[in-house]
């Protein structure tokens, strides 16, 4: 058995023999020698045709390793937190709440003077039972007035050691007319019948006349102030004339977007009360990082938003008109746009920021309007525009406005003719809002120099009657038909339209505007807030 098992173990070591070949054709007999005196070789392959196949097949091996290692890690860490993604989604959520109109739980950060202010005087005056001073708050929209004198009305009105408050809210903007303000003041009063629009202005008087002490103080505050101005002032005469009656048992809040409406007024109204000043200054830019912040964390909703997006959000609206109103809709709008994105995340950033941008520009209705309008009209704009950031006011008067848009037509077409050769010298032609430039003086026969551009005869007024009548048709612009200001009172001015402001009329107006002198105008009137 042992030497069977040797034989065995002998014949399975032996090599096996190769099967004979089959025979060559007698046309190859070389080939044959060949093949039996060279060992035979493998086809090269195409690895060894390329000799960076190997490497490139290395590493490409190498990164799919790494992506698959990713993916594994990133399917780890979803299974070790499966409520990760629905975490995210809630907490951008939180802050799409705490940007829209429902995320203010009346704190006004960077405020804290400006209420110190206003608590101050409605304490006292509410303590006396009224007072003979109206209280006249001032500031660009946008920076907290309204929201501050709110906020100090609701802890007065719950503080139980002061005497009763009877608040009446008046919004002149939403007035069909100034002489409106008196049905609407006698509406809210307690215990209040109704009574004819024409006689509201006597049960007032007899109101104010007859009160009690015991009888609740009443804190008339009137926004937007400005709009009861009219030729005669007699409105605002009205109202103030009650402050001066024995035993009004009154507070006067008057809230304006100019500073200097106490100055416009005529000696006989403003003989009748005195002014508490309270002023309002836009917003700078690390006060809105700061009031955007402080919403982000009082609503837990602090990682929602990247700080270079906050950042770049509250410096471009602090370049601008400072409207803090502004820079929560833009935020919101941001968020909403990172949580419809699929596939994506992190916090809302630069590109959702950008994207919120864009996208509230095209939902203006007057913005959509303007980029429609002729070439003229938007020039006419342009002025306004202008003149708007140079007084610092709301509205512009006509006369002026009309100047300035004659001013710009002249400037814009004596400086084409140059514009084409400066350009081929690498130069670009522009235009200077202050001064316009010299214009030759016009042979004894030629038109004047605005003929031309202003129509057969150079009748500006006309031309311009009929812009401001179709921009009032589509909302862009109001036009006030009595406005006080300094020792005399405008029966034509012109403000912008509701839901339109400066830095979305300067935006739409930029991106139309192919004449290079008027678009660094623009551009510089977006940028500062406002101009000399």
């Amino acid at each position: 058995l042992t030497s069977n098992a040797r034989q065995a173990a002998g014949h399975a070591a032996r090599p096996t023999l190769r099967a004979p070949p089959p025979p060559l054709p007698a046309a190859a007999p070389a080939m044959a020698t060949a093949a039996a005196v060279t060992p035979k070789r493998r086809a090269p392959s195409a690895a060894a045709i390329d000799g960076d196949a190997p490497k490139r097949a290395k590493r490409r091996t190498t990164a799919e390793r790494i992506a698959a290692a990713a993916g594994a890690a990133a399917a780890l860490a979803l299974k070790a937190s499966p409520d990760a993604a629905q975490t995210e989604v809630a907490r951008l959520q939180r802050a799409r709440t705490c940007f829209g109109p429902g995320g203010w739980d009346g704190r006004l950060p960077c405020r804290d003077v400006e209420q110190a202010d206003i608590s101050a005087h409605l304490t006292k005056a509410v303590k006396q039972g009224g007072s003979c001073q109206v209280l006249y708050i001032s500031g660009m929209p946008g920076t907290g007035k309204t929201a501050s004198v709110m906020n100090t009305l609701k802890h007065l009105t719950a503080d139980a050691t002061l005497p009763r408050i009877a608040p009446v809210h008046i919004n002149a903007m939403r007035l069909g007319s100034p002489a409106a303000v008196f049905s609407e003041i006698y509406s809210q009063l307690p215990g209040a019948r109704s009574c004819p629009a024409a006689a509201a202005h006597a049960e007032l008087s007899s109101f104010f006349e007859s009160r009690k002490a015991t009888d609740p103080v009443v804190l008339l505050m009137v926004d937007e102030v400005d709009q009861l101005v009219t030729r005669t002032q007699a409105v605002l005469y009205r109202v103030f004339a009650w402050l001066s009656l024995p035993r009004p048992r009154l507070i006067v809040v008057a809230i304006s977007n100019t500073m200097d409406l106490p100055e416009r007024l005529l000696p006989r109204v403003a003989s009748r009360f005195g002014i508490v000043r309270v002023d309002y200054l836009p917003y700078r830019r690390d006060q809105i990082v700061q009031i955007l912040h402080d919403r982000l964390e009082h609503h837990d909703a602090a990682g929602a938003f990247a700080p270079t997006a906050l950042r770049l959000c509250a410096a471009r609206v602090a370049a601008g008109s400072g409207d803090i109103r502004k820079a929560l809709q833009l935020c919101c709008r941001a968020v909403e746009v990172r949580l419809a994105s699929p596939g994506v995340r992190g916090p809302a950033d630069v590109k959702h920021l950008e994207v919120a941008e864009k996208e509230l520009l095209r939902a203006s209705p007057s913005a959509r309007a303007i980029a429609g309008l002729p070439l003229r009209t938007r020039r006419f704009l342009t002025a306004l525009l202008l003149e708007l950031k140079r007084t610092g006011a709301e509205f512009a008067a006509l006369p002026a406005l009309t100047l300035r848009y004659t001013r710009l037509l002249v400037a814009a077409a004596a400086t084409q003719a140059s514009e084409t050769p400066s350009r081929a010298e690498g130069g670009e032609a522009t235009i200077s809002d202050a001064t316009p430039p010299a214009t030759p003086a016009p042979a004894a026969s030629a038109a004047p120099p605005t003929a031309s551009f202003l129509g057969a005869g150079g009748h500006a007024d006309e031309e311009v009657a009929y812009m401001v009548a179709a921009l009032k048709a589509i909302g862009i612009v109001q036009q006030q038909e009595h406005v006080a200001t300094g020792d005399m009172a405008l029966s034509r001015a012109l403000s912008l339209g509701a839901g339109l402001d400066t830095d979305d009329l300067a935006v739409a107006l930029e991106g139309m505007e192919e004449h290079t002198g008027l678009a660094a105008l623009i551009t510089d009137a977006r940028t500062r807030r406002r101009i000399g």
